[in-house]
C-alpha cells in the first residue's frame, strides 16, 4: 500500500532527527562500510595493471566470495582500503571517497589525530 505524502514526510523528518541526534550512527557506519566494499569490488572487477583479471590473482569470482575474504580477518577491509593510499590510483572519485570514509572512520575509532585525506580530482 503506497504511503501518503504526509506519512513520507513524517518518516523523512524522523530519519533526519535520528541522524542529527547520533542515534543512527551505527547504521551510517554500516552504510559507509557497504559503500567501501562495493567500491573495492568495482575496482576488483577491472583488470589489474598487468592485464590479468583480479579474480585470477585472488580467486574471488563473486561479490560474496570477495566479501567473505574481507570478513575473514578484522583487519582485511582496512588493509585493503589503506593499500590505495596516498593517491587512490585506479579508483573513480566516488570510489575513492567511499574508501577514504572507512579509513577516516577507523582512525576516529582508534583516536588517531585527524589528518584529512586528500582525494585527487581524477583518480
Amino acid at each position: 500500500m503506497p504511503l501518503s505524502n504526509a506519512e513520507r514526510q513524517r518518516r523523512y523528518r524522523q530519519n533526519l532527527k535520528a541522524r542529527a541526534s547520533g542515534a543512527a550512527i551505527v547504521d551510517q557506519a554500516r552504510r559507509a562500510v557497504e559503500r567501501a566494499v562495493l567500491a573495492l569490488w568495482a575496482y576488483h572487477e577491472r583488470p589489474s595493471p598487468t592485464g590479468v583479471p583480479w579474480s585470477e590473482i585472488d580467486g574471488c569470482r563473486t561479490l560474496d566470495e570477495y566479501r567473505s575474504e574481507l570478513e575473514r580477518s578484522p583487519v582485511n577491509l582496512l588493509q585493503t582500503c589503506r593499500a590505495f593510499q596516498p593517491d587512490f590510483q585506479g579508483l573513480l572519485p566516488h570510489e575513492a571517497r567511499a574508501i577514504a570514509d572507512v579509513i577516516e572512520l577507523a582512525d576516529a575509532l582508534r583516536l588517531t589525530p585527524r589528518e584529512p585525506i586528500r582525494i585527487p580530482e581524477v583518480a
